[in-house]
């Protein structure tokens, strides 16, 4: 996509941002600038300020340290940062080669909690700011564990057991991290803000 293009689509979402924000069209404005700064964010993560590679460098180093802490032999390529080569030891030793691209650095779920929090209603500045930061940390640390209950499950079961780790175990295991995750920073405080409320608000409103 031509950068002219992309000039003319970001006004346009601006523009359109502008128009039901001052018209109070409250759950259009929400969706339209999540998802627009979802799709900003990714796009100028990895093709304007390419974050993905060291992000999933970071994970892959943070993994493999944590492995050998374990007492799980893992390398990692100099010359390919993002790429965990794992030693699985089944009878015979082998390798197996365990790639972290956009998928597995976690830019894709991090992207989508900022869009989320930037729009998010009744919140100030301030208190976006540090649940944003909150929530990036807490996927980074969320990705890392999924990363090593796959490192583990290698190790201790051998290939065979990549499926079941990686797109089952592996899967479920960071679902149930992200859902605690929107629980405690997202759903728990608003609950809180709705029950502290005074009567006199709740029943202006």
């Amino acid at each position: 996509m031509s950068t002219g293009l992309l000039a003319v689509l970001f006004i346009i979402w601006v523009g359109l941002i502008v128009f039901l924000r001052l018209n109070r069209i409250w759950l259009f404005y929400y969706l339209v600038g999540a998802v627009g700064v979802a799709y900003w964010i990714v796009y100028f993560t990895r093709f304007v300020f390419p974050l993905e590679t060291p992000l999933a460098h970071s994970v892959a180093w943070m993994v493999n340290l944590l492995a050998n802490q374990f007492g799980i032999q893992t390398r990692i390529f100099q010359n390919a940062p993002g790429v965990l080569l794992v030693l699985v030891i089944v009878q015979e030793v082998g390798w197996t080669v365990l790639n972290i691209g956009v998928e597995s650095s976690g830019l894709l779920e991090m992207s989508a909690f900022v869009s989320l929090i930037s729009f998010y209603p009744g919140w100030s500045f301030r208190r976006r700011s540090l649940s944003v930061i909150g929530g990036l940390l807490a996927t980074w640390v969320a990705n890392i564990l999924r990363m090593l209950l796959i490192v583990v499950m290698l190790h201790t079961m051998g290939k065979q057991a990549l499926v079941l780790a990686h797109t089952y175990l592996g899967k479920l295991l960071f679902f149930l991290l992200t859902i605690g995750k929107y629980w405690y920073l997202v759903t728990l405080p608003t609950i809180r803000n709705l029950t502290l409320r005074p009567a006199w608000q709740k029943t202006a409103e």
